[in-house]
């Protein structure tokens, strides 16, 4: 069980939960019912885990060739690639049903574009063909902050599109980071990744171009609603910090990792702040 937790990649799913739950949150400035909230977390489990499952069987042959994805590779030879596509399969489908049984059709359209985009438009074609699939990459990664609140509600939310452009291209600029560390890997399996296409300095401009826009927007997402100061001072600092690791990070290579390390603290820091105004105020 633990491997195939593992194989589902448990951090994304992880993500993915705080992300649509945060959405669902600002959908309706305030917590959803127990059962409204446990179901719609499931269908972003499982459509999560799903997705990671069916990439980790497409990218089988190249996952073999990168020490850091090996093991993946030697857990589809455990469980065997049949079983696997099974229960990916499966997974995917029982996705939907809480969303259909609430009748949230956007919602189940969002799902669908989600596990679609991760699964086959990224995995298959745009992480193979060249170093800016990441980009359009970001959207399996952004779209559970939509799914979490058309879940709930239809109306239209600005904070909450708001949030989901900080996620579209939060997803490049963290993804572009860790390609800097670990490029000599992503040569070994043959993916073109940004580094090894364009160079490390040609990645660092991409990344600061990325990453600069991400406080614009998280200060746009509390304007936007009326956020309490709380929330504002918040992500301002959390801004700052991620910003001064950003540019420390990137421009020294032993200190790659930080970069990487400091944007998944940042996002998670925001979404934080966000659920912390919508419960106490």
């Amino acid at each position: 069980m633990r491997n195939l937790l593992r194989l589902a990649k448990a951090s994304i799913i992880f993500t993915v939960v705080v992300t649509g739950f945060t959405g669902m949150l600002m959908a309706r400035r305030s917590l959803p019912t127990l059962w409204e909230g446990f179901w719609i977390l499931v269908s972003l489990t499982l459509s999560s885990g799903s997705s990671a499952i069916m990439n980790n069987l497409l990218d089988y042959d190249m996952d073999k060739q990168m020490r850091r994805t090996q093991w993946r590779s030697e857990i589809i030879d455990q469980y065997g690639k049949s079983k696997l596509w099974f229960l990916a399969m499966m997974g995917s489908l029982i996705s939907f049903a809480p969303l259909v049984y609430y009748g949230r059709l956007i919602a189940v359209l969002l799902t669908a574009g989600a596990i679609a985009s991760y699964a086959i438009w990224y995995t298959l074609y745009l992480k193979r063909r060249g170093p800016f699939g990441a980009i359009v990459g970001g959207l399996p990664g952004a779209l559970p902050v939509l799914i979490g609140a058309y879940g709930l509600s239809d109306r239209f939310a600005p904070d909450v599109w708001l949030l989901f452009a900080f996620m579209m291209l939060w997803q490049p600029a963290h993804f572009w980071a860790l390609t800097l560390k670990i490029q000599g890997e992503y040569e070994k399996g043959g993916v073109p990744v940004l580094p090894l296409v364009f160079g490390d300095q040609y990645t660092r401009l991409y990344i600061l171009i990325y990453g600069m826009s991400l406080p614009p927007l998280a200060l746009a997402v509390g304007i936007s609603a009326g956020y309490s100061l709380v929330y504002l001072i918040g992500s301002g600092l959390a801004s700052l910090y991620y910003v001064v690791r950003t540019v420390r990070g990137i421009y020294r290579e032993e200190h790659y990792g930080r970069a990487f390390f400091a944007s998944i603290i940042y996002m998670l820091v925001v979404m934080l702040l966000l659920n912390i105004d919508i419960l106490v105020h």
